[in-house]
């Protein structure tokens, strides 16, 4: 059936979300802040749950009512058509975001709306749910703003960023939809070599080669919606299909100077399933790449320096863009938390300067070409 979906996605990603959503044939494409909106068949949602790089949820939404207190958030979301979505036997789990008035805690919140639902199908359809907060089999989804709340479901149950390879990780590692807009916002087309010179726990350059392989990001792991039996033949076709196009990779390297980090890119790239060429390394000694190829860097806001702080942070830029004016031919494209970057950096960007939110962390992405 024809209707509409929603995609949410890292603040600034909203344009990667929508290139995407328009490229797997979704229509009605309608991007908004944090969340691109989007219609199709049932297929095209089930799809985007495999396939989206940038996005966190893909919802099916199911009411929309005013909601500023704690008794109107229960009476509204006792509105809503429980017994149509969810089957006796079946877990539920609840998630909230945003906030109202009187409505400024998130646990309170979900509990309200998780105990809104119990009450429905116990009255009306003589059953009570089970909550499971891992692995719900029906995860809804609410949010509050400008006085409504938004109720919707979770097609794969958890966040897509969450892809499953991050089994070691160092200080403040990047969230996957993060770095895969990061990646898709760069112009490279994943045919020349990639490189992360400061790879921390290896994120970007997982999705550079996942990007370049042309995997889908959760191909292989299992949604919620798969327990309908519907959705999971569909779904088992589209895991064929995609499994289809996967091509061989150009090299995608990795290195960081400190050897926790290598060893966490090491683990994440196995656990991934892709072939990276890892080793420790400094970034200032940085060699070119043969062909010229594409840089991916995050670099350090100052928690993964030594103690020195701003004066040391600005040189480290300093020398970083002394090493990088020594690869003709390369281009990079460089996400930034720190305002001091650019000028110390010293070299003109080319091409958009976007912004992109790394948590509650504002940061710049620049391109370069050497």
């Amino acid at each position: 059936m024809f209707r509409s979906w929603n995609a949410t996605c890292p603040r600034g990603a909203e344009p990667a979300l929508e290139g995407e959503l328009r490229a797997l044939g979704a229509k009605g494409v309608r991007p908004g802040q944090g969340i691109v909106r989007f219609t199709g068949e049932r297929e095209i949602a089930l799809r985007a749950c495999l396939d989206l790089r940038t996005a966190l949820r893909v919802l099916e939404p199911v009411g929309e009512f005013a909601a500023v207190t704690a008794d109107e958030l229960y009476a509204g979301a006792q509105q809503l058509p429980w017994g149509e979505l969810i089957s006796k036997g079946q877990t539920i789990a609840v998630a909230a975001s945003g906030r109202a008035e009187a409505l400024t805690n998130t646990h309170f919140v979900e509990q309200r709306l998780k105990d809104a639902v119990v009450d429905v199908l116990r009255d009306r359809h003589g059953f009570r749910p089970d909550v499971d907060p891992r692995a719900p089999d029906v995860l809804i989804v609410a949010h509050l703003g400008n006085g409504q709340c938004s109720v919707s479901i979770d097609l794969a149950g958890e966040l897509l960023s969450n892809r499953g390879y991050r089994v070691r990780t160092v200080e403040a590692p990047l969230r996957e939809a993060l770095a895969a807009a990061v990646v898709l916002y760069s112009g490279w087309d994943g045919t020349t070599p990639a490189h992360d010179p400061v790879c921390g726990s290896g994120t970007l350059a997982i999705e550079a080669a996942l990007f370049a392989a042309r995997r889908a990001p959760n191909q292989k792991r299992r949604l919620a919606c798969e327990r309908s039996p519907d959705d999971a033949r569909i779904v088992a076709r589209l895991r064929e299909e995609l499994a289809a196009r996967v091509v061989n990779t150009p090299p995608i390297f990795a290195s960081d100077r400190d050897a926790d980090a290598v060893e966490a890119t090491r683990a994440n790239a196995r656990a991934a399933g892709v072939q990276l060429r890892i080793e420790q390394a400094d970034v200032r000694q940085i060699k070119p790449m043969d062909p010229p190829g594409q840089l991916f860097l995050n670099v350090p806001y100052g928690e993964r320096l030594e103690a020195g702080g701003r004066k040391q942070l600005k040189t480290f830029y300093h020398q970083l863009g002394d090493a990088l004016r020594g690869l003709p031919g390369h281009r990079a494209t460089i996400l930034s938390g720190n305002e001091d970057f650019e000028s110390a950096f010293g070299v003109r960007p080319r091409g958009p300067r976007r912004v992109l939110w790394n948590g509650p962390l504002r940061c710049a992405l620049l391109g370069y070409v050497f």
